[in-house]
């Protein structure tokens, strides 16, 4: 290859590891998260809508009317994520990414400034399940691995297929490692997520909130450094000028 097709290509891959850390760093938030919504709600997930929808449904059979007011609010809160993140990844153009991430980070702080203003833990956790869709909408699969996404049942299931086509001699190695990856750094997330709540309480929501808020001050710095001009061509002499007829000296 030439020389800025062989760039090109080192750039592409430069930019899928970077979303693969990046995505690894998100299921890691969303395991952290869960941990404060599983304690303080009593056994209710704030990224996974399936356990808001059971509790839901068991309220809705048992008249408990406090469980079915939590299961719709939180889904209610999580929907709306979705839709913002979706709206900003579909009319900011480069600046998506940097977007998606600032907005996450500002539910994660506001409810991280509920909690340690007083408010109780059913009515502060709601932002986190806005922040949880919102970051759904961050990233796209690589290479048929999601990145980022908060429920991680798909990726077991992914990552169980893999091992059977490996098995079969058709699957490839990355795969197996990235299921595996983002399935290990939720579980690091919730280890780190029920250590720091319980020292500090729902208030350690601002954790991850500096987390994402930082990578997306990395992603808007990413964005800007590929639309300034490149220093190398910046004095470049420019082409000399010669005579239309051949021969010219």
């Amino acid at each position: 290859m030439t020389g800025p097709e062989v760039e090109d290509t080192d750039r592409l891959q430069r930019s899928l590891q970077t979303q693969v850390l990046l995505g690894v760093l998100l299921t890691a938030v969303a395991g952290f998260v869960d941990t404060i919504g599983y304690i303080g709600l009593g056994g209710l997930f704030v990224s996974f809508m399936s356990g808001a929808s059971v509790s839901l449904g068991v309220g809705l059979k048992d008249g408990h009317w406090d469980a079915v007011g939590q299961g719709l609010f939180m889904i209610a809160s999580f929907l709306g994520g979705v839709t913002l993140g979706t709206v900003l990844r579909g009319t900011v153009g480069p600046w998506a990414l940097s977007s998606v991430l600032l907005i996450e980070a500002i539910f994660l702080a506001g409810a991280a400034l509920m909690a340690g203003s007083g408010w109780a833990v059913p009515a502060s956790i709601l932002p986190v399940a806005a922040a949880m869709g919102v970051q759904n909408t961050a990233l796209q699969p690589v290479s048929g691995v999601r990145l980022g996404v908060t429920f991680i049942t798909g990726t077991l299931v992914s990552l169980g297929q893999a091992f059977g086509q490996a098995l079969l001699g058709q699957s490839e190695a990355w795969r197996r490692r990235g299921h595996s990856v983002l399935w290990g750094a939720l579980v690091v997330g919730a280890t780190v997520g029920t250590s720091l709540n319980g020292a500090f309480g729902p208030r350690v929501l601002i954790v991850p909130a500096i987390l994402v808020i930082f990578l997306a001050l990395l992603s808007a710095v990413s964005v800007l450094a590929t639309r300034l001009p490149d220093p190398a061509y910046a004095y470049r002499d420019p082409e000399p000028v010669h005579p239309s007829v051949w021969p010219y000296y």
